[in-house]
């Protein structure tokens, strides 16, 4: 009797295991002959996933407008997406599973300390990874030679807003999150400072999702900053506008690329009148742009620049794509690469500044223009 039953016992776990691989199997999507497969790691759930989740779906609207086109060339794209929660180990695994697994030769990334963790991997695999984060290390092809970004790295940007400052003979404030790309170009930030005299008046840490910035608005009031860099997302940038006011400052807040969008408006109501951000696309709207009416087409119930720029990373993946298919070279890693040196001014969809890259430099482009929050809608009034 205790033979049979352990008969039954091993032949139920071989039942599960075999049935198991089955489902997986049948889990799998049918692929089309020809398709080419592309991966995602993506933070919809982690912090900072509230620009997270429009990244990702830009990147997917944008693919799944490609394949209704008819593809690259005539060739589906498969985007396989694994959700990492701005996790660094599960970024890890993630990256390793698609590259080995699925075998991909580029993957869209997300943030600054997950992106970071793979630049070896990517490098050692040869594997083209395009991270949302736009820390300067992902441009220098010594450090990162298999990363590309879409937009003006955050380093550069943030110079450009201490000139900025500098003709306005402004005192500059800093506030920052604690970790990751709050702090990744504070270092440039002092150096430009010094250059351009202008004095760096108080630097403040803050959270990616306070419900207070009331010590913040007021050290930074106390110093007399006219100006204040903001490093973080929309989230803090709201609420540092609502206490700036309520403690009475005029300091105006520069936010980075991810502070400030429409969300911040959306968020700060009539507080975020007068602030500015280095914003890194084109308007949402603005159907001057070429791929504007696609976007808006796409029934995405939140659009805005983030969702934009996850269109724009879909669209310049598959010019890379496409030229190394009419040279008639296999979709790897170093063949996509050669392509992306071969770019000139090229502006996926009109949706950011014109990007070029070289062996030599990563760095897609230095634009750094500031828009301002006028009567509830960004308007440029800047850039050099």
């Amino acid at each position: 009797m205790k033979i049979l039953l352990a008969f039954h016992r091993y032949f139920l776990i071989l039942l599960l295991l075999f049935g198991g691989s089955i489902f997986l199997v049948a889990c799998e999507p049918a692929e089309e002959e020809g398709t080419i497969r592309i991966g995602q790691i993506t933070n919809r759930t982690g912090e900072t996933s509230d620009v997270g989740i429009p990244l990702a779906d830009g990147v997917r609207d944008g693919w799944r407008w490609i394949n209704q086109q008819g593809g690259v060339r005539g060739r589906p794209i498969r985007l396989i997406e694994r959700e990492a929660g701005y996790n660094v180990p599960r970024t890890i695994s993630y990256f390793r599973e698609l590259t080995s697994d699925y075998e991909v030769s580029l993957i869209h990334g997300f943030g600054t300390p997950d992106s970071e963790a793979v630049m070896d991997l990517s490098a050692r695999a040869r594997v083209i990874y395009m991270p949302t984060s736009y820390d300067e290390r992902f441009v220098n092809p010594e450090l990162a030679p298999f990363f590309f970004i879409t937009n003006t790295d955050y380093s550069t940007a943030a110079r450009g807003a201490v000139r900025y400052v500098a003709a306005r003979e402004g005192r500059l404030g800093l506030a920052r999150s604690p970790g990751g790309f709050g702090m990744a170009p504070i270092p440039a930030i002092k150096e430009e400072a010094l250059q351009a005299g202008v004095p760096i008046v108080s630097e403040q840490d803050i959270s990616y999702t306070p419900t207070s910035a009331v010590q913040q608005a007021l050290s930074l009031r106390n110093a007399d900053a006219t100006h204040i860099w903001l490093g973080n997302t929309h989230t803090a940038m709201a609420v540092l506008a609502r206490d700036l006011r309520r403690q009475e400052s005029d300091a105006v807040i520069i936010g980075n690329i991810y502070a400030g969008d429409e969300n911040f408006i959306r968020s700060a109501g009539a507080d975020a009148e007068g602030h500015l951000a280095l914003y890194g696309s084109a308007v949402y709207g603005d159907t001057d742009v070429p791929a504007m009416e696609a976007i808006m087409e796409a029934n995405y119930s939140n659009p805005n620049t983030h969702y934009i720029r996850g269109w724009a990373q879909a669209l310049l993946a598959a010019e890379v794509i496409g030229m190394t298919i009419d040279e008639e070279l296999e979709i790897t890693g170093d063949n996509l690469r050669e392509m992306f040196y071969q770019l000139e001014d090229f502006s996926p969809g009109g949706l950011v500044p014109p990007v070029s890259y070289s062996p030599d430099s990563h760095r897609p482009n230095s634009y750094a223009g500031i828009y301002q929050v006028q009567d509830g809608e960004w308007v440029k009034i800047w850039e050099e």
